[in-house]
């Protein structure tokens, strides 16, 4: 058999199963992205679902829409700059044992930036609502020269939501909402692939890109409480999609061998998101949430190529949760401060993970602000540092699916994240002062 016919069968089975876990050390659990609101960020995302003078709550909870009256519009561009180290204890080929040394990586995730944008109209019943937002994402990329590299080298995944929501006042103290979701994924990720020679000889090389849109659905309710107190409930669904695209094989990731048709399902999960807001005096407002997502629908990805199954992923992730107080203080008509902390548990097993998506447990706190330099226009400023936990990798053949991926025994460590993220908001014909009085 020669080299290129070999390269063409096998590599489906080690490039293909990681389509879907190519976020890298997200800011939310997973690879979901949490930052879709700068107002939120200021409190670790405390309150999101129960309204207030943000209108990404509608992200969260569609009924939410009803917070803030007349026409408003938001933008946020959020920066996010991970960082988590690799170290290698042992690594060994496919197959043949060999050593593969334990060249680790001292900085396996890339710098992202996250744009979001909300449109929302509340009338005295009815209110509408348009965001864009990008729920998913951010990029892990190894040299493909490192003992992990039958692992993952390069991962990335693309992508963009619209939500259109719409709310009714049913009463004076409840308020119901529902949506539909358009979600586009673009994925991309490369690995080296074992050839059978010993290392380091080894230089074929697969990259797989591929793409899907699906739908989904919001529901959601807002309670008044008191004046000044609401509650908040949101429900994401799940979205499927079936990734297509091609499967690319290389030569020293230079010379194309081969191109293939290749597919993958995945299903994102659904969410439940429940906040409470009350404003304890004119200056004081306290904020928390508690936040389930759905992520043990991820147990196994099958993997096609020519409709044929090639490879089954492993992954068994469980549940993830996360939970957030803040507290938010008016300093003045003009100037809002806001503080969070919350903690989140990753949903990735110790003993599945992966370098393409070192998840750990972490630890949120975060500082904000809102200035209104006019009752119509204010800005929003949030600054969040994120601390991981460090935590093991362990991958062998034992689990079938590795038989050509190798030993690695290693460990994630140093994991962090600095987010700074700004927000731009205007309301077109909100009364003097509603900018204050909904806050």
């Amino acid at each position: 058999m020669t080299m290129r016919k070999w390269a063409v069968r096998a590599a489906p089975a080690l490039a293909l199963p990681a389509i879907m876990i190519a976020a890298g050390e997200a800011s939310a659990g997973g690879f979901g992205l949490r930052e879709q609101s700068a107002y939120y960020q200021g409190t670790s995302f405390a309150g999101d679902a129960a309204g207030g003078a943000g209108l990404a709550s509608m992200f969260w909870n569609p009924a939410a829409l009803s917070f803030a009256p007349g026409l408003s519009v938001e933008g946020n561009v959020t920066y996010i700059a991970p960082h988590a180290s690799v170290d290698v204890f042992s690594a060994t080929a496919p197959l043949t044992g060999a050593s593969l040394g334990n060249l680790g990586v001292g900085d396996i995730v890339d710098n992202g930036t996250l744009p979001t944008s909300y449109m929302t109209y509340a009338g005295e019943r009815w209110s509408v609502g348009l965001a864009v937002t990008s729920p998913y994402g951010l990029v892990t990329d190894a040299p493909c020269n490192w003992s992990g590299r039958y692992y993952g080298c390069y991962s990335r995944i693309f992508d963009m939501n619209v939500q259109g929501s719409f709310a009714y006042k049913v009463t004076d103290w409840l308020t119901l909402g529902a949506g539909v979701n358009v979600n586009y994924i673009d994925a991309r990720l490369s690995n080296a692939q074992f050839t059978g020679f010993a290392p380091p000889a080894n230089n074929l090389y697969a990259q797989v890109d591929g793409d899907d849109i699906g739908y989904g659905f919001n529901l959601g309710a807002l309670v008044t409480l008191a004046p000044g107190t609401t509650v908040g409930i949101g429900y994401r669904s799940s979205i499927s999609q079936d990734l297509g695209g091609t499967l690319g094989i290389s030569l020293a990731n230079i010379v194309p061998l081969n191109k293939l048709h290749a597919t993958a399902a995945l299903t994102l999960p659904d969410q439940v998101t429940a906040s409470f807001r009350s404003q304890l005096d004119p200056s004081w407002t306290i904020l928390g949430t508690v936040e389930w997502t759905n992520w043990s629908t991820v147990q196994q990805l099958v993997v096609k190529s020519r409709g044929v199954p090639v490879s089954t992923l492993d992954l068994q992730w469980n549940d993830g949760w996360f939970f957030s107080g803040g507290v938010e203080y008016q300093w003045d008509p003009k100037l809002a401060l806001r503080a969070g902390l919350a903690y989140e548990l990753t949903p990735v097993p110790d003993s599945t993970r992966s370098p393409r998506l070192p998840d750990t447990n972490r630890l949120w706190l975060s500082a904000g602000l809102t200035y209104n330099f006019t009752p119509q226009f204010s800005v929003d400023f949030a600054y969040s540092h994120i601390f991981g936990e460090n935590s093991p990798i362990t991958l062998s053949p034992a689990d079938p699916s590795n038989a050509l991926r190798g030993t690695l025994i290693a460990e994630v460590n140093d994991g962090y994240v600095d987010i700074v993220s700004v927000g731009l908001r205007y309301k077109f014909d909100s009364p003097a002062g509603t900018a204050l009085a909904m806050k």
